[in-house]
């Protein structure tokens, strides 16, 4: 198990208790199959980014919010990289690329 999936385990379990979500209101709402978040909180499967783009959707959290990222002014890059991800997943959105 690497410290990034240990990672993102936690931050799907606290996000969605933050929500007010239950592992079955998050998995239909992402449209995941039973246990699937269960499985995921658990360590068990290694997720996929694909699946992690669901879960994030269905929690309404952006890229710096799941992985808790606080930028300061002197991460003037960082803040640009972000910024354009964000361009492009609303891109994708707005084409409907998945």
């Amino acid at each position: 198990m690497s410290n990034l999936q240990e990672y993102i385990s936690k931050r799907i379990r606290v996000l969605r208790i933050k929500e007010g979500m239950t592992q079955e209101m998050l998995e239909e709402k992402a449209e995941l199959g039973t246990n699937y978040v269960y499985k995921i909180e658990n360590l068990e499967p290694n997720i996929k980014i694909k699946t992690l783009e669901k879960i994030m959707k269905a929690l309404d959290v952006d890229i710096p919010t799941f992985f808790d990222v606080t930028l300061k002014e002197e991460d003037s890059d960082l803040v640009k990289l972000i910024d354009n991800l964000k361009q492009i997943e609303e891109e994708f959105y707005k084409y409907g690329i998945e």
